[in-house]
C-alpha cells in the first residue's frame, strides 16, 4: 500500500457498507449499527447513497425524548449527504472530515456508493505511514481494515430472543434464560 502523504480514499476505505433503504424505519438502521459494531448506516434511495443516519443522530434524539424508532430513514437521516471520491488525497479527506465535523466520508463514485471513509480508517493509515517502512507486527494487527461479516454463533437475548447483536431492548434486569 502506497502510504506517503500522496496515498488515495480508494486505499485506506472500507469498501463494504452497511446500508439501509429510505423506505425503512429508523428501527431498522439502528439493528444494523447493533449487528455489524458501526457508527452509522449510509441511507440509498434505488441503491444511489442519499443520507447517512449515525449513532450520534439516535442519541441526541432519544435524549430529547423523540420516539424515533418507528419513524422512517428517509425523515430522520442527515443530508445532504457529504460524499468524497476514491481519487481524492487521504489528505484532502482528513481535511474535508475537520471542515465538516463529520466522522464518516461516503466514497461515490458516478454517483455509486463505493465505500466509507471513517475516523478508524485514518488511524490505521496514520499508523501505517509513522512506522513505515518498518511496521511492527503487532501494528500490523491493528492496522488491519477488518471486513464487516455476519456473525456466527450469536447468543439470543432472553428477552426478545433476537440475536443479541440485533436486539434493541432495554431492560433493567436480565430475564431467566429458557
Amino acid at each position: 500500500m502506497k502510504s506517503s502523504g500522496h496515498a488515495l480514499l480508494s486505499q485506506i476505505m472500507t469498501a463494504k457498507v452497511v446500508t439501509v433503504d429510505i423506505s425503512e424505519r429508523v428501527e431498522e438502521a439502528v439493528r444494523l449499527m447493533v449487528k455489524f459494531d458501526i457508527g452509522s448506516v449510509v441511507v440509498t434511495d434505488k441503491e444511489t447513497p442519499v443520507g447517512i443516519i449515525t449513532e450520534r443522530d439516535v442519541t441526541r434524539a432519544a435524549l430529547r425524548g423523540d420516539s424515533l424508532l418507528r419513524l422512517p430513514v428517509r425523515s430522520f437521516m442527515s443530508r445532504p449527504l457529504q460524499t468524497c471520491t476514491p481519487d481524492m488525497e487521504v489528505s484532502v479527506g482528513f481535511e474535508t472530515m475537520l471542515k465538516l465535523a463529520v466522522r464518516r466520508l461516503p466514497v461515490v463514485e458516478d454517483g455509486r456508493l463505493v465505500g466509507i471513509v471513517t475516523e478508524k480508517d485514518l488511524i490505521r493509515w496514520v499508523l501505517r505511514v509513522f512506522y513505515e517502512p518498518n511496521l511492527p507486527d503487532e501494528i500490523r494487527a491493528l492496522v488491519n481494515n477488518p471486513k464487516i461479516e455476519a456473525l456466527s454463533g450469536r447468543p439470543r437475548c432472553p428477552s426478545c430472543r433476537r440475536y443479541q447483536d440485533e436486539c434493541i431492548c432495554v431492560r433493567t434486569g436480565l430475564a431467566p434464560e429458557e
